[in-house]
This record gives C-alpha cells, sequence and structure tokens, in this order.
C-alpha cells in the first residue's frame, strides 16, 4: 500500500486538541458539570463526554501520547459511575437513562497500562466492579444465565424497546427491533471478558483477585453456547424469548474474537464468514442490506467501532492477511475522504468510499472515534 497513512495523525491530533477538548466543572442546563477536561466527539454532537465513544478516542488519545486526556476521560466516566450507580451514555442530560456497551474495564487497563500507576487504579477498581455488577444484574439478566440491554430507567421520551436500542448502540438497525428479548453477542463476549480482565487487574493492583470473577468468566463463556449457530459455525444473538437464534448477521457477531473467547477452530471457522463483509472500504457492519431505510446501522455502511474490533480480533489469532486487506481499505478510505472533505466522519459508505449514505441521510463530522481507530490501527498493523 503506497499511502503514508501516518501522516495524517499529527493533524488529527491537532484537531483534537483544538477543536474537541472541553471543561464543564459546574452542571448546566444540559450538562453533569465534570471534575476534568474531557474530549468531545466533534462537529455535530453535543458537547459532552461519551461512554462508549470515549474507549476509542482514548485508543488514539495514548497513541498520540495525550495520556492525560485519556486518564481524564476515564475519571469522568468513574465520577458519573459514583453519581448515578452506572456509566450513562453521556453527561447530556438526555442521555442519562440508559447506559452503553460496558468498555469501562478497557479504558481502565489501557490508561494503567501507560501510566503503571498502581495507587490510581486501586482508586478507580472498586467502581469498575460496581459497574460489573450493574451489567450482571436486574433488568439486565435473563432466563438463560445471559445478559442483554435493558435501561434501568425510562425517561419517557422514547419508548423502552428503543431505549435499548440505544443502549446497545444499535439505535434504529435492521439488527434488533427490542434488545429486551435478546442475548446480544457483543455484549456478552464482553461481559465474559470483563470478568478475567477486572480480576487480572485486581491482581496487578493488590496481588490477589476475587476468584468468582474467573468462575463467572468462564460460566458466561459456556453459556454463550446459546449463540452458536453449529451448522453456519458463527455467533448470532440469541432471541431467549422465541427460543431461536437471530438470522442477522452482523459484525457482533465477531466479538468473540476481540474478546479471545473462542479455541483457534472456531476462530477459523467464524473466519471464512468475513468474505461476506469485505467491502471496498474495508468492511459493512451487516453482511446484506436490509429493509430499514435511513439506518446508520445497515449495509452498505460501516463505523469505525466495529472496525476496530474486527480486525484486532482478526490480528489476535494471526489471521494476518485479513487484518490488514480490512484494516488498511478502511484507512485508506478515510484518508481519501479526508483530503476530499477535510474531516473524518461519524460512519462511511464502505461500497462507494464516501460519506454518503444511500438514502440521503445526513452524515456528521466526528474526529472523535473515526480518528482514534484510525490512529491504533496504523500502529496496531505497523504500518508507521
Amino acid at each position: 500500500m503506497s499511502q503514508n497513512f501516518h501522516s495524517l495523525i499529527p493533524e488529527l491530533k491537532k484537531r483534537i486538541r483544538e477543536e474537541c477538548m472541553r471543561e464543564t466543572l459546574h452542571d448546566t442546563d444540559e450538562l453533569i458539570g465534570l471534575p476534568n477536561p474531557y474530549i468531545i466527539p466533534g462537529k455535530g454532537k453535543p458537547e459532552a463526554l461519551f461512554y462508549w465513544d470515549t474507549y476509542f478516542i482514548n485508543l488514539g488519545l495514548l497513541r498520540m501520547r495525550m495520556v492525560d486526556s485519556a486518564r481524564h476521560n476515564v475519571e469522568n466516566l468513574v465520577f458519573l459511575l459514583r453519581k448515578l450507580g452506572y456509566v450513562p451514555a453521556s453527561n447530556h442530560r438526555s442521555m442519562l437513562s440508559h447506559s452503553q456497551p460496558p468498555f469501562l474495564p478497557w479504558m481502565v487497563r489501557d490508561v494503567y497500562r501507560a501510566t503503571g500507576d498502581k495507587e490510581w487504579l486501586r482508586r478507580v477498581l472498586p467502581e469498575v466492579v460496581h459497574e460489573f455488577r450493574f451489567w450482571t444484574s436486574k433488568p439486565h439478566t435473563t432466563p438463560t444465565g445471559l445478559y442483554r440491554y435493558h435501561p434501568g430507567k425510562e425517561d419517557g421520551a422514547w419508548p423502552p424497546e428503543k431505549m435499548a436500542q440505544a443502549e446497545s448502540g444499535w439505535l434504529d438497525s435492521p439488527r434488533f427491533a427490542d434488545p429486551r428479548n435478546i442475548n446480544a453477542v457483543d455484549l456478552n463476549a464482553l461481559l465474559s471478558r470483563n470478568a478475567k480482565m477486572i480480576y487480572d487487574l485486581q491482581i496487578e493492583a493488590d496481588g490477589h483477585g476475587d476468584e468468582q470473577l474467573l468462575q463467572k468468566s468462564a460460566h458466561l463463556k459456556k453459556l454463550m453456547e446459546l449463540c452458536w449457530d453449529e451448522e453456519g459455525q458463527r455467533y448470532l444473538d440469541n432471541d431467549f424469548s422465541r427460543k431461536t437464534r437471530s438470522t442477522i448477521h452482523t459484525l457482533a457477531s465477531f466479538m468473540p474474537l476481540f474478546v479471545e473467547m473462542v479455541a483457534e477452530e472456531r476462530a477459523k471457522a467464524m473466519h471464512d464468514h468475513l468474505k461476506a463483509f469485505t467491502a471496498p472500504g474495508g468492511c459493512f457492519l451487516m453482511d446484506k442490506k436490509h429493509p430499514h431505510k435511513g439506518s446508520l446501522w445497515n449495509h452498505p455502511l460501516i463505523q469505525a467501532p466495529y472496525v476496530y474490533t474486527t480486525v484486532k480480533g482478526l490480528c489476535d489469532y494471526d489471521l494476518m492477511e485479513d487484518a490488514a486487506d480490512i484494516g488498511t481499505n478502511w484507512l485508506s478510505m478515510v484518508q481519501d475522504v479526508y483530503e476530499k472533505t477535510g474531516e473524518t466522519w461519524a460512519w462511511y459508505n464502505a461500497q462507494e468510499r464516501s460519506p454518503v449514505h444511500p438514502d440521503g441521510v445526513t452524515n456528521t463530522p466526528v474526529l472523535g472515534w473515526t480518528a482514534g481507530v484510525y490512529t491504533e490501527l496504523v500502529e496496531c498493523l505497523g504500518l508507521d
């Protein structure tokens, strides 16, 4: 690949410093005040800190050596967790009723790796444990023993099923109409890894960990067989209300590779399905187009978080050829579009390699997770 992907990173870093750093020390009509400066996603989104965006933003910040900014982001999320009992989707008051996919342990681990600060780790670990308990207790519990997206509060602005979609990140997508009936592959894979990760962080901090976390991790991994389609050799969301698996195949199905919870043989079987997702712009979120007009989570679109989790999962299983192909095709699309528009975007049309939605939906310029994943993948794939 002839493109110099690394050349864009200094400009992205400069723009993040100039455009995305905010400080809101006191509550306002729109925002909950936070104790530290924070990074917003970018233009066209509220001037707020967002939960799962921040994991992918922090990947880039740490690679850019903006370690204090990454640490402040995490401390702000921990502050919100202490205040509300869970990490809300954002400190924006319109988004306090639900959380988002639980990446807090990953962010804590990454900042600890960058700083080596065990005292800091000891201070935040109790909240990380608390968040794990939040996700593994009512209303997230289901009869199968696996978990679901299900906001603990209703704000009246949206129907409960739409709030559950917002908690999953897959708002208004073809993936599921009501996530409250679904054992989502990505959520349960994350929770299985989170349990083990928290245990490992406890060992780092204090020299001992809660063995029940290891047992929980193994138990969830075993229960994930409910999501395994033996005939198709792939993971699918489990609809426990109908006792059947979904027929919708998305990049969320590859989250078990990202969390490294499958054996090599199964990983290779899952890998065979990737050809249905590969695209000129890297990969599609869904293996085919579904009749869900205007969705930001439908074929032929792609969003940065699932590019990263998919490529990183492939790398961890030494499936480097496809990891490199998907990663470099996505990176080149982001770079080419940046040269044309002067922006990185919330999502991309991976078929046309453009920021244009096939149904005419307006896109949003976003440095945030797109710049974060771009920077991380350049390093991860050794393209610098």
